[in-house]
């Protein structure tokens, strides 16, 4: 069984290391569209091994402009690879790594249920790495981020915030899975302000978004939890995440041990001695002997 990450990105050389960092071990392999970057984030896919597929837009337009197209043209092409299943997240979106360890099972429990759909929990994190927010229209809610790919795929009508999966879909049994997916560009308040104005620029008349964009700044009762104990993510670090994108926008090839062996055309990382990736909402002591043995 073949399970496929699938992605579309615009200018994320900032979050799209860690995304792959944090994914690239559970899946068969990953398909990015490029929609017109114009930062390092090409080079950071050719960079991945596990990255088999990039697809390109290059027509100009405003964010999400192409979102619909996008998606359908990652869905297609992770059919004609051979995915029996597709997992779909954005680079500043992290998954459960209790999650992700558990993800072949979880596609074969859809399988031997006929619950082709299945949702984690997006979760908004806040002011910290460690805690997300629980109050209002910024609280956890179900998003269907896994499916089996149905036997024909067409490509829903245009418009934001539809589902990743096709409408042939639409009326298919769901099931919600204990995990979570966290959203790290909600933690910064310059970052909740800079998709504010983004979302309010692209959909002035909240017509993609009857509630509009409001929420994403409001901090009217705000209440936070931390993230519970073994329900963490993995990420890099802040330095290395900061490395990459440096490293990449000069175009040099060479940083924490990057190399290109003389007969291969792709360039690899072997991984890393000295540089961990950090684990939120993990306890540290209980994991830190399990965690040395699975990075020697």
């Amino acid at each position: 069984m073949n399970i496929f990450g699938i992605i579309a990105v615009r200018n994320e050389e900032r979050y799209l290391p860690g995304f792959l960092y944090h994914l690239a071990p559970y899946v068969n392999a990953i398909i990015a569209l490029d929609d017109c970057s114009t930062d390092a984030t090409a080079d950071i896919l050719r960079l991945e091994p596990k990255v088999v597929s990039v697809l390109r837009e290059h027509r100009p337009g405003p964010a999400h402009a192409h979102e619909v197209s996008n998606r359908h043209r990652l869905i297609m092409e992770a059919a004609r690879l051979g995915a029996d299943w597709v997992l779909c997240a954005d680079a500043d979106e992290r998954f459960e790594e209790r999650f992700l360890r558990r993800l072949r099972a979880e596609a074969h429990i859809g399988n031997e249920r006929g619950a082709p759909v299945r949702l984690l929990q997006l979760v908004n994190l806040w002011n910290s790495r460690n805690h997300y927010r629980t109050d209002g229209l910024c609280q956890p809610r179900w998003s269907a981020r896994m499916f089996r790919l149905p036997d024909t795929i067409t490509r829903r009508d245009p418009g934001m915030h539809q589902p990743w999966f096709p409408p042939e879909m639409q009326d298919c049994p769901r099931a919600n899975m204990r995990a979570n997916l966290y959203h790290l560009r909600m933690i910064e308040r310059r970052d909740r302000e800079v998709r504010f104005e983004k979302f309010r620029s692209v959909d002035p008349d909240n017509h993609d978004q009857a509630i509009g964009y409001g929420h994403l700044i409001d901090e009217t009762g705000l209440k936070l939890k931390r993230i519970p104990l073994g329900r963490g993510y993995v990420d890099l670090p802040e330095n290395r995440r900061a490395d990459v994108g440096r490293a990449m926008s000069s175009r040099r090839r060479s940083f924490f041990g990057w190399r290109r062996p003389a007969k291969l055309a792709k360039w690899v990382a072997p991984k890393p001695v000295s540089s961990r990736p950090e684990l939120l909402g993990f306890d540290f002591k209980a994991i830190f002997a399990d965690w040395r043995q699975r990075s020697s």
